[in-house]
């Protein structure tokens, strides 16, 4: 008789899988199948987790945003609610990065420019078209916010191509 290679796991939430464990070694397995599922829960529970602390992560984010704009009086956030929950992340990391690395006189007047242009840009998709490469630098992103809106300087906001 073959030693079996699939055993049926009862993990620690309750659940039961089939697990393939022919790659461990063929005296091992039984004692494998038991640690699995006293030490671990099943995959649905394991991926049900990670999206829960992504949730958290993110509504936390969104309360820190939050207080951000009314610290600094930004306008809310323009574009479908989905748009809007990602572009207002977006765009608190990256202003919060700005302000964050005024470390002389000079940079700190900087990032009170760049908070003062990034109040008129309002558009969910220029936030999310412009500042969401992570190999942008802190000078890249001022460069991008303070160009934004050099060419309608007469201008309440930012107009764009993209009505969307």
């Amino acid at each position: 008789m073959a030693i079996p290679t699939k055993y049926d796991i009862e993990f620690s939430c309750g659940h039961k899988e089939t697990k393939d464990l022919s790659k461990t070694a063929p005296g091992k397995r039984k004692a494998r199948s038991f640690g699995l599922g006293k030490n671990f829960v099943c995959s649905r529970c394991f991926k049900k987790q990670g999206h829960d602390a992504l949730e958290k992560q993110n509504q936390q984010q969104l309360v820190d945003a939050g207080a951000f704009e009314s610290e600094y009086q930004l306008p809310a956030i323009q574009g479908t609610q989905k748009q809007i929950n990602w572009a207002t992340r977006v765009r608190y990391e990256v202003l919060a990065e700005i302000v964050d690395s005024d470390e002389s006189e000079s940079d700190q007047r900087t990032a009170v420019h760049v908070i003062d242009v990034a109040k008129a840009i309002p558009k969910a998709g220029w936030w999310l078209d412009n500042c969401t490469d992570k190999s942008l630098t802190v000078d890249d992103l001022i460069e991008l916010i303070t160009t934004a809106v050099e060419d309608d300087a007469g201008r309440d906001e930012v107009q764009l191509e993209n009505p969307f």
